[in-house]
């Protein structure tokens, strides 16, 4: 599960942004989220937030 953007949707065409997966990839399945959906007291070790700090800039 990657939670993304939905950048436009037309007809049973949609464009998301934010995904991590290869450009052109079919998306199957879409669910709207929420804060209280999501997995609560979440803990990472800080290293990982330096690793990935810089992944999602272009």
């Amino acid at each position: 599960m990657t939670n993304c953007a939905v950048e436009s949707a037309r007809g049973r065409a949609s464009t998301v942004v934010g995904l991590d997966a290869v450009s052109g990839t079919p998306v199957i399945d879409l669910k709207p989220t929420t804060t209280e959906f999501l997995p609560a007291h979440t803990r990472q070790p800080e290293r990982a937030s330096d690793l990935t700090s810089e992944y999602f800039q272009p």
